[in-house]
């Protein structure tokens, strides 16, 4: 399984793939949790069995890097909300990631002392589009979706998306924020960022967006919290 790394503003981010023998997956079992193993266990197809598999151990083995520890030792727990972090007695390390994966693809994101999310997507047609972002997507967002030339709205979805989805896991399991709370940018025009959190516009309110193209045909982003609202120790509140 090859993997780039690549920096983004003190966030390391590392594009893997996922795709594994079966020896790579049996040692790669052997590393994670019994709950892992009982997920990986619900998977009906072998493909979409042996993809988390990879996409679990290779966590524990990157963690292990940057902690100078072995992937066996590697220790995680879970938010309120599924967000996995290092279990307690690696709290002093600072270390903080996320991980996503689509398809044979997988992303991860490393910080320290920084919330960080992130996720990705194909972006394909999709027959509903329309009523999910209607739905899921801020009215200002939706306006700005349904302006799209019809070409153009699939990557605005998921560009959309996969945005909000990564602020969301950032945020993690001790604070949740509705989706039409917050807007983010979507046109393939403009850059990628936030543009409003609650009452405070996207460049003041404490996280910053980053857009990704982990791959051909892929969307993604990770969304940090900034370095200047960590040094000062803002309260995580949303207004």
């Amino acid at each position: 399984m090859g993997s780039d790394s690549e920096m983004y503003d003190s966030v390391e981010v590392v594009v893997a793939r996922l795709e594994a023998g079966a020896a790579e997956i049996r040692a790669g079992s052997k590393l994670l949790c019994a709950g892992e193993q009982a997920r990986a266990a619900r998977f009906a197809l072998e493909r979409d069995r042996n993809r988390y598999i990879a996409a679990r151990s290779r966590l524990r083995r990157l963690l292990a890097e940057r902690l100078g520890e072995r992937p066996q030792a590697v220790e995680l727990v879970y938010g309120k909300r599924g967000k996995p972090a290092l279990a307690p007695r690696f709290a002093g390390t600072g270390l903080r990631f996320n991980l996503t994966h689509c398809d044979d693809v997988a992303v991860y994101a490393f910080t320290h002392e920084r919330e960080v999310g992130v996720d990705v997507e194909a972006v394909r047609p999709l027959r509903d589009a329309d009523d999910v972002a209607a739905r899921f997507f801020s009215p200002q967002e939706n306006l700005a979706y349904r302006s799209l030339p019809a070409t153009e709205r699939p990557q605005g979805f998921f560009n959309c998306w996969t945005r909000k989805e990564a602020f969301v896991k950032a945020l993690g399991g001790g604070l949740h924020l509705p989706l039409d709370r917050f807007d983010v940018s979507l046109s393939p025009h403009e850059p990628p960022r936030l543009l409003r959190v609650g009452c405070k516009p996207g460049d003041r309110c404490g996280w910053l967006l980053i857009g990704l193209q982990p791959g051909p045909g892929l969307t993604g982003a990770v969304v940090v919290r900034s370095q200047e609202s960590s040094r000062a120790g803002e309260p995580r509140t949303l207004h």
